[in-house]
């Protein structure tokens, strides 16, 4: 069975990191199709959209994605791609490792943070000239989601 992965590169360092990502699993003879789609600053220039249909439809079709970088329009790729995907798990592990001096050698930390609500919904609005507010979205279904993937 062959396993399609949406090829997502975006800006910046992105567009170097990418295809080198690719080249290694190309690499591992693994029966992975690779599929091509656009984001980001550079989209948005050529298609109005930093993140087009075509790509939207492209990653939600995909087995996986493979994602560069945003630059200035981050917030208007990221946060969707997030969504599309399913990835409300922001998971970053923090430990000392052996041989390497540190002040707590015994370190062995796994922060787990819910990735889709919360300030990312995006909910600005400018209230008065030069000023914003912000509303944070949590949710009882997010909140209970993220909670029992911490556990586990």
């Amino acid at each position: 069975m062959t396993h399609e992965i949406a090829v997502v590169p975006g800006d910046g360092i992105g567009t170097e990191v990418t295809p080198a990502a690719v080249e290694v699993l190309a690499a591992l003879d693994l029966p992975l199709e690779f599929v091509s789609g656009e984001a980001g600053d550079g989209a948005a220039a050529e298609y109005g959209d930093p993140l087009p249909e075509e790509t939207r439809e492209l990653v939600a079709e995909a087995d996986a994605t493979l994602f560069g970088a945003a630059g200035e329009t981050a917030a208007e790729v990221i946060l969707p791609l997030r969504s599309i995907v399913g990835s409300y798990a922001n998971v970053r592990p923090a430990r000392a490792y052996p041989g390497v001096d540190a002040l707590a050698p015994e370190t062995d930390l796994v922060f787990v943070r819910e990735n889709t609500e919360g300030v990312y919904a995006g909910l600005e609005q400018e209230v008065v000239d030069g000023v914003r507010t912000l509303t944070r979205v949590v949710t009882e279904d997010a909140s209970e989601q993220i909670a029992e993937f911490g556990f586990q």
